[in-house]
């Protein structure tokens, strides 16, 4: 069943396209045999607590007996990839510090409040929780994959928000909107996509006049308007098409007809921002790495900096 948040912009919304995938998708997610994460949902509905945003609960009182019911809960929904996240005095150390790129980037957005904003490939939903501190008028976020849906909703169990939605869509079907939105995060999906120039025009159309996008990528360095394109792996990702510069990102917006560029921020990525913890175990960044050389990945390209630029319609 679509979330109230879509059918309200029926307007704006391609709605039995979008109900055809979201179908789809739920038809995939039964096929996957999730079972596993059944039980947890219905744990949830026994589990009583109050209202707080979990970015920021470390104030909130659980008793003991309680707190290992969410802790048992939280680690049935899988690895935690984004976070950290607090309830009470459980810290979900996730192998992202999505904090630090929330700092860099909240300081150079418009404000939020009373925005219709898109969160594409939200994950868990760790950008949207705090961008509920500002009070937007409604955040959608997209994700086709269950175990972020699960997560999220094992979240928004705290969060209690009428205003945050959760939708099994990916980055194609932003197609189905348009001039909705004041506000769209693209952020760590343009690399996993073959055509990023197809991918931003989706998100200028889905934007209303004057609205912004904030585009998050992988870069490599370089002062020219060129990307990398993987033979194979890059950092051992499979799904991975290619690596721009700060200056391609900013020139594939100019192509899609965006306006008003603006960097939020250029760093290389360190093992203070993306790390194994006990709550997302196996690998990450430096396993990803030249062992020899931490300025080239393990097969031998530039090692991974992260960009942000905001542009506008």
């Amino acid at each position: 069943m679509m979330t109230s948040f879509l059918e309200k912009y029926s307007d704006n919304i391609s709605l039995d396209c979008i109900r055809r995938v979201i179908e789809l998708n739920r038809s995939k997610y039964d096929l996957k045999n999730n079972s596993h994460l059944l039980p947890a949902v219905e744990r949830l509905k026994n589990l009583n607590a109050p209202q707080f945003n979990p970015v920021e609960g470390t104030d909130v009182f659980f008793d003991s007996k309680t707190i290992k019911e969410i802790e048992s809960i939280a680690k049935s929904l899988g690895k935690w990839r984004k976070g950290p996240y607090h309830l009470g005095p459980l810290h979900i150390d996730s192998e992202w510090r999505s904090d630090i790129k929330w700092d860099k980037i909240s300081k150079k957005i418009p404000s939020l409040g009373d925005k219709i904003i898109l969160d594409i490939g939200c994950n868990n939903g760790y950008f949207m929780f705090q961008m509920e501190k500002q009070r937007p008028k409604s955040v959608l976020g997209i994700d086709p994959v269950n175990y972020c849906e699960a997560q999220f909703n094992f979240l928004q169990h705290f969060m209690k928000s009428p205003n945050l939605f959760f939708e099994m869509l990916g980055i194609n079907d932003v197609s189905a909107f348009s001039d909705l939105f004041d506000g769209i995060f693209n952020m760590g999906i343009i690399y996993h996509h073959p055509n990023p120039i197809d991918q931003l025009k989706r998100c200028h159309q889905a934007l209303r006049k004057g609205g912004f996008i904030v585009l998050e990528s992988i870069t490599i360095p370089g002062n020219q308007s060129i990307a990398l394109f993987p033979e194979d792996r890059y950092a051992k990702m499979r799904n991975v098409w290619f690596v721009p510069t700060q200056k391609c990102l900013e020139s594939w917006l100019h192509k899609a007809k965006f306006k008003n560029i603006e960097l939020a921020f250029d760093t290389k990525l360190t093992s203070n921002e993306q790390r194994v913890t006990t709550w997302s175990p196996g690998a990450s960044l430096m396993d990803f790495l030249d062992p020899e050389d931490n300025s080239l990945t393990v097969e031998k390209y530039p090692a991974p900096r992260r960009a942000a630029l905001i542009a506008y319609k």
